[in-house]
C-alpha cells in the first residue's frame, strides 16, 4: 500500500505539471458537467463565484475591491494559520500558502487589513500547533508543557526563538484568528488555552504563561474555511500509509512552486521538538525520509491522528465554543452526486493527488462513498460523502456539538457559528489559490476582512 500512494504522488506531481490537464478543468469550470465516471449522470450543480458578496451588518461600509496600496492600516490583524502540511512565508520562495503566486496577506495589508501569515507544525497534533502558534503571533521560546512533552515523549522546549508577528496581542490588542483546513482546529485550540489554560500543566509550578488561562477578550473572531469539525473520513483512508501521503502532498506543492527538490531552504516539518531539525546541506529527500521513519506516527501526537472523526468528538465535547467571540465558517464542495447510487464524484477540477482518496468505488471506497459502522467508532454515512477532494462537508460549518446558524448580517452572536455558506466548485486547495485553475481568490479574502472589520 505504501508503494501505492508513493507511486500515486509521483505519478500526480507530472500530471500537475502538465498544463494540457487545465483545458479540461477550464472546460468544467464553464459548466461542462459530464458524468463523472462514464456511466452514472451527476447532478448539475453551478459554481459559487468568488466574489459572491457577504452582506454586511447595518451601518458597514463595503471596501472597493481596487483600493490603492498604501492605505493605513487601522483595523485589527488578520491572523492567517494554514492547514495540515501547509507552510509558512517564504518556505517555497515566493510561492505562498494563501494565493499561491499571489499574496493575499500583502493584498490585504496593503487595502488597510494588517494580515499575517503564520508558520506552525504541518505535521504535528493539534496542541503543538496551537502552542506553535501562540509563540509565532506573541514571540518567545515554544514551550509544549512539561507534562505534554512527557507524556509523547518529545522535547518541551525550541530551540528556535519567535520574535513575534504581533508583540502586543494581548486584550487591548486583540486579533482575528483566520484558520484553513487543520487551521481552523488549530485556532479553536489555541482560544480554549488562552481562556481556560491547561489544567494539568498548571501543576508545573514553572509552568508557561500560555497555561494559565485568563486571556479573555484577546481573540475577537475566529473563521474557519474548508475545516473538518468533526473530522475527515480521509484518515481513515491513509493512516496505515500517512507518511508517505503527506510527502506526495509536500512534492505536489514543491511542483506548483518549481522549486527544486534538492534545494536547502525548502520546506520545514517544523519538528524540532521531535529531534528532526533539517541538517545543513540535507536534500528534502533525505530529510522526509527521516520524517516518515521518525516515532512520531506511532503516537497520538500527531496531525493524523487528531483529525479523524473519534478525536474531533471527544474534543467537541470537552471544549465547548467560547461566548466572547464572534465565530465564522466557509464550506467548499468539489463533488457532484450520482442520480442512481448517490455517490459524490470530485469533480474534474480537483487537485489531481487528492482523486485517488476522493473518487467513490465499490469495496474499496473513497470518500464519495465511504460508510462505517464499527463499535466504538463514529458512524460513517451518506451525510459524510459530499467533499472537496479532501475534507468533508459535513463538518465544515461548524462543531456538530454547537449551535450553527446561517449567516445574518443583522442577527451576529457570539458564541454562535455563522455560517457564510457554500462554495461549490473550488476543492481544498483551490479556495487558498492553489487548485488546478489560477482562480483570483482575493474577492473572496477582501469580503472576508470587510466582515471581520464590522464586528470590531
Amino acid at each position: 500500500m505504501k508503494k501505492f500512494f508513493t507511486t500515486t504522488a509521483s505519478c500526480l506531481l507530472l500530471l500537475l505539471l502538465l498544463h494540457s490537464c487545465k483545458k479540461v478543468a477550464h472546460d468544467e469550470a464553464a459548466g461542462n458537467n459530464a458524468p463523472a465516471n462514464g456511466r452514472e449522470a451527476v447532478q448539475e450543480e453551478p459554481i459559487t463565484p468568488l466574489g459572491r458578496a457577504i452582506p454586511l451588518p447595518a451601518g458597514s461600509s463595503q471596501v472597493q475591491l481596487n483600493t490603492q496600496s498604501g492605505v493605513v492600516a487601522t483595523h485589527i490583524p488578520i491572523i492567517m494559520v494554514h492547514g495540515l502540511g501547509g507552510f509558512g512565508p517564504g518556505e517555497f520562495g515566493s510561492f505562498n500558502y494563501w494565493g499561491g503566486v499571489d499574496n493575499i496577506p500583502l493584498y490585504l495589508t496593503n487595502n488597510g487589513y494588517p494580515a499575517y501569515a503564520t508558520s506552525v507544525g504541518p505535521f504535528s497534533s493539534n496542541f503543538d500547533r496551537a502552542v506553535d502558534l501562540y509563540y509565532y503571533i506573541k514571540g518567545g521560546y515554544v514551550d509544549y508543557g512539561k507534562f505534554h512533552s512527557t507524556q509523547y515523549g518529545h522535547h518541551q522546549t525550541k530551540s528556535r526563538y519567535y520574535p513575534g508577528v504581533y508583540p502586543e496581542w494581548d486584550a487591548n490588542h486583540p486579533v482575528h484568528l483566520l484558520g484553513h483546513s487543520m487551521g481552523g482546529i488549530t485556532v479553536r485550540k489555541l482560544l480554549t488555552l488562552l481562556e481556560q489554560g491547561d489544567k494539568t500543566e498548571l501543576q508545573d509550578p514553572a509552568h508557561a504563561e500560555l497555561f494559565s488561562g485568563g486571556k479573555t477578550g484577546w481573540v475577537k473572531s475566529v473563521t474557519t474555511i474548508s475545516t473538518p469539525h468533526n473530522g475527515a473520513t480521509l484518515t481513515y483512508k491513509l493512516l496505515p500509509d500517512y507518511a508517505p501521503f503527506v510527502k506526495g502532498l509536500v512534492i505536489a506543492a514543491a511542483g506548483l512552486a518549481g522549486a527544486s527538490l534538492e534545494a536547502d531552504a525548502l520546506y520545514d516539518f517544523d519538528l524540532e521538538q521531535w529531534d528532526l531539525e533539517r541538517e545543513p546541506g540535507e536534500s528534502f529527500a533525505a530529510y522526509a525520509a527521516r520524517v516518515g521513519n521518525s516515532r512520531i506516527w506511532t503516537t497520538d501526537d500527531y496531525s493524523g491522528h487528531d483529525v479523524t472523526p473519534e478525536a474531533a468528538r471527544d474534543w467537541n465535547q470537552a471544549e465547548p465554543d467560547s461566548k466572547n467571540v464572534y465565530y465564522f465558517s466557509v464550506t467548499t464542495k468539489n463533488t457532484t452526486k450520482g442520480l442512481l447510487t448517490g455517490w459524490e464524484y470530485p469533480r474534474l477540477t480537483t487537485f489531481p493527488a487528492l482523486i485517488p482518496v476522493a473518487f467513490p468505488v465499490p469495496i474499496i471506497m473513497g470518500l464519495g462513498n465511504y460508510t462505517q459502522n464499527t463499535p466504538g467508532k463514529v458512524v460513517i454515512d451518506e451525510k459524510w460523502w459530499a467533499n472537496d477532494g479532501a475534507a468533508n462537508v459535513y463538518g465544515m460549518s461548524g462543531p456538530n456539538t454547537s449551535i450553527i446558524k446561517p449567516y445574518a448580517p443583522d442577527a451576529l452572536e457570539k458564541g454562535v457559528w455563522n455560517h457564510i455558506g457554500v462554495y461549490n466548485g473550488y476543492d481544498h486547495f483551490a479556495i487558498i489559490g492553489m487548485g488546478m485553475i489560477p482562480y483570483n481568490v482575493r474577492p473572496f479574502y477582501m469580503n472576508l476582512a470587510n466582515l471581520l472589520a464590522a464586528v470590531e
